[in-house]
């Protein structure tokens, strides 16, 4: 039996499937195939075979997840996507977004004048509102080898420094302290 993404792609579905597990998530058949549709009218058919095959199998219903979210983002916001949806304080936009997609309706791109950042933005952007985060207290209460204290410093990153995701995994975790750096699930 063919599952609803293969079905609307008219494509030959197998036990091996990869879009199988991706779609599990979504509990309706309908929204599974309007989910595939849009994904693979935006991105292409061949493109998003290829994005799902090359990632591991316990990570490709997230990555399916990412691509709809994306490709909403996109849609609505062509120039910043998701992304920018998301910096600028408007990331119901793209949540409405993608339930119109999985509801079988259709997006248009929001003028721009609509998506205007919120206060806390406008005041220093997503990442520098007034609050302090977790990576700068630990930044400020960390100690160099004489035992005084260190302040927040401004790095200047350059590709030897953080040209490889290795190296920029071990760098945000001594940036936190030894611990493992907590990343958002939108995005894997």
């Amino acid at each position: 039996m063919s599952c609803n993404g293969c079905r609307v792609l008219r494509r030959r579905c197998g036990v091996d499937c990869i879009l199988r597990p991706c779609l599990d998530e979504l509990d309706n058949p309908q929204a599974q195939a309007n989910a595939t549709l849009f994904v693979s009218k935006f991105f292409g058919r061949a493109d998003l075979f290829s994005f799902i095959s090359s990632v591991p199998l316990h990570r490709r219903p997230a990555l399916f997840r990412s691509l709809l979210y994306e490709a909403c983002g996109r849609t609505v916001n062509p120039v910043s996507g998701a992304v920018g949806l998301l910096s600028t304080g408007n990331w119901h936009v793209c949540v409405r977004a993608v339930e119109t997609v999985l509801s079988g309706g259709d997006l248009r791109q929001i003028s721009p004048d609509f998506l205007t950042p919120s206060r806390r933005f406008q005041k220093g952007g997503a990442w520098g509102s007034s609050e302090q985060s977790a990576v700068t207290r630990s930044r400020q209460t960390a100690t160099i080898d004489g035992g005084a204290q260190r302040g927040c410093t401004e790095r200047t990153w350059t590709p030897e420094v953080c040209g490889s995701r290795e190296s920029g995994c071990r760098i945000a975790r001594d940036v936190a302290g030894g611990e493992e750096p907590k990343l958002l699930n939108l995005f894997l």
